[in-house]
């Protein structure tokens, strides 16, 4: 129903669950519900899934967890800023309590404040500090580029680079 034909996320999860890893979290900031990744790790043994995400907002889904791994964290339209990274926080600390040995990144930087495709507060430093949060967990982490519209993309992406990177 979406754009993606290959939800690459969910493919490197299901790869890492085959070959010997016992327990991945993937995190996903997209501005819009990943909810493909979520069709293809609900309930998968080893797995599990965090959205934060506008809602209302396309695809329309995401309002609340569905079954036993998949956590959705619906963010208002034009929530202050502070409030917006309440959320990626309290996702984050689910993450953690999940103890994942390997965290695979949905980065979608549409939740920029000047994004043109949603309603975001997020700013550059927001980026750069969530790359820092994801990197404080010390397991390893890739990420995959979801989304992003803005004219800033590239200084967002570094931002949040950065921060993964320890810098």
């Amino acid at each position: 129903m979406g754009f993606c034909y290959l939800n690459n996320v969910a493919i490197a999860a299901l790869e890492a669950l085959a070959t010997g890893t016992k327990r991945i979290a993937v995190f996903d900031f997209d501005v819009h519900h990943g909810n493909g990744t979520e069709d293809i790790l609900l309930n998968k043994p080893g797995a599990a899934f965090f959205s934060v995400h506008q809602y209302p907002a396309y695809p329309g889904s995401g309002r609340a967890n569905v079954g036993n791994n998949c956590f959705n964290f619906p963010v208002a339209p034009s929530t202050p800023r502070g409030d917006y990274r309440d959320v990626l926080s309290s996702a984050m600390h689910a993450l953690k309590r999940f103890k994942p040995e390997i965290i695979g990144v949905s980065a979608g930087f549409d939740a920029y404040a000047r994004d043109p495709l949603a309603q975001g507060t997020l700013e550059t430093e927001d980026f750069h500090w969530l790359g820092q949060s994801l990197k404080a967990v010390k397991v390893p982490v890739f990420s995959l580029l979801e989304g992003g519209y803005s004219l800033e993309l590239p200084e967002l992406v570094l931002a949040y680079l950065r921060g993964v990177a320890g810098k």
